[in-house]
């Protein structure tokens, strides 16, 4: 009886120990990741005048870009399209110092990338299927979008950024 004792107490004590470990992780990673996303920003370059100089000067009007397209005027990058990936493509351009010329049909992200909700997947759903059907290709895709996701929150915390939301189970 005592050696049933000793491996129930045992047993209780890893199993606590696993739960404060689990609880401490769940705790600390987000803070390790934000203290690593903080001491990046810090280590950033600070903007040289020039470059202060660049981006302190008023845009063009529409009027002055339209002049410019109609000149005649050669540029590096012409792009097609104003929605999401046009225009990630133009500014990706632009910030490398390339002319570039961005043409809509209608209004910047008036089409598909109006209507779309701006979150970033996780793969929950691909994960369910993965468990349920012992289907390795389903948790590789999760696996590849969570990774995806965080290089996203590392490189543009001001664009993406984790939201925690709650949803309810009903029986």
């Amino acid at each position: 009886m005592s050696t049933f004792k000793r491996m129930v107490k045992r047993l209780g004590l890893v199993a606590a120990f696993s739960g404060l470990s689990a609880a401490f992780l769940l705790e600390a990673i987000p803070k390790i990741n934000e203290v690593r996303r903080i001491k990046a920003h810090l280590r950033r370059p600070k903007p040289s005048a020039a470059e202060m100089e660049r981006f302190s000067k008023p845009l063009p009007t529409r009027a002055e870009n339209l002049a410019r397209m109609s000149s005649g005027h050669i540029f590096d990058v012409l792009v097609i399209g104003g929605g999401a990936t046009g225009a990630g493509v133009a500014v990706d351009a632009a910030s490398r110092g390339l002319s570039t010329c961005l043409i809509e049909k209608f209004d910047f992200a008036s089409g598909t990338s109006s209507r779309s909700t701006k979150l970033i997947h996780g793969g929950v759903r691909y994960l369910q299927k993965a468990i349920f059907n012992f289907d390795v290709e389903q948790f590789r895709m999760v696996n590849e979008a969570l990774s995806e996701r965080a290089n996203l929150i590392d490189i543009a915390p001001h664009l993406a950024y984790p939201l925690p939301i709650m949803l309810p189970v009903y029986k």
